[in-house]
């Protein structure tokens, strides 16, 4: 039987061996400083969940499995944050959870036992955000409030200034509570709510937000009023929301998807 230690070693050996046949330079022992002098920027992944029942079982499966891909590509020191959509109003008891990838034990340098400690930590990411896609006990779910949601996603942007926030929604985007109802467009704002708002201080602050939806549609002319409305309330609150990054049913999550976001 081949013993957790053998493993470890043997796991050790195959990363150095990968290491020297891409053409790397000798690796740094611990204590010494590498070649490299660059430490990158540290992302923070915002991901909200719509679990409300206008969100079809097969919609939330792919949820799963872009955060899954996403979650695979997490280098050390970036957070996660999870979270699910608000009903009905702020006041309400979030269901909030939120890690940060571990740091390498010395910068600048490869030492292979980090790498062991990265993907046993993205598996456990993995594994436990699972239940904020699940599918099952949704008749409960009384409406849709992004709006409030958003105010949550401010706070975590601002608590981390230090990382780069990318916000990930997956939503059909029709926001569903007594204040305002998109569904088929039956309440609607007044046309310059957003910025009387604004103006009242009401919004949160998302400046340096990188937005990408996953789950609105845009081939019918009301989902094309609904898409406008967020256009607006994203710019006024000063986030990155590029038209690539409003979509149904993307691929993949890019690691980067708003570039030239500050």
């Amino acid at each position: 039987m081949v013993t957790r230690r053998a493993r470890i070693f043997g796991l050790s050996a195959g990363l150095l061996t990968l290491m020297v046949g891409s053409g790397c330079r000798e690796l740094a022992q611990p204590g010494q400083a590498s070649d490299t002098t660059d430490i990158p920027a540290r992302d923070q992944l915002v991901f909200v969940f719509d679990r409300s029942v206008s969100i079809q079982d097969h919609e939330l499966e792919h949820a799963r499995a872009l955060t899954s891909d996403r979650i695979g590509r997490l280098n050390h020191g970036d957070r996660v944050v999870a979270i699910e959509l608000l009903q009905q109003a702020l006041i309400e008891e979030p269901r909030r959870w939120a890690t940060q990838v571990p740091e390498r034990e010395f910068q600048n340098q490869f030492v292979p036992r980090d790498s062991i400690t990265k993907q046993r930590f993205i598996q456990d990411i993995r594994d436990y955000i699972e239940s904020f896609s699940d599918a099952g006990d949704r008749d409960n779910i009384g409406g849709t409030d992004i709006l409030s949601t958003l105010h949550l996603v401010g706070a975590e942007l601002q608590a981390h200034p230090e990382h780069r926030t990318t916000f990930i929604l997956f939503s059909d985007m029709l926001q569903a509570n007594q204040v305002m109802n998109l569904e088929a467009l039956t309440r609607m704002p007044e046309d310059n709510w957003v910025r009387q708002q604004a103006e009242a201080g009401t919004l949160p602050d998302l400046r340096g937000l990188c937005v990408y939806l996953v789950g609105a549609r845009e081939d019918t002319q009301v989902s094309q009023v609904v898409k406008e409305f967020w256009k607006e309330y994203f710019e006024v609150t000063g986030a990155t929301m590029l038209d690539l990054n409003y979509t149904y049913r993307p691929v993949q999550i890019p690691d980067r998807p708003c570039p030239n976001a500050t």
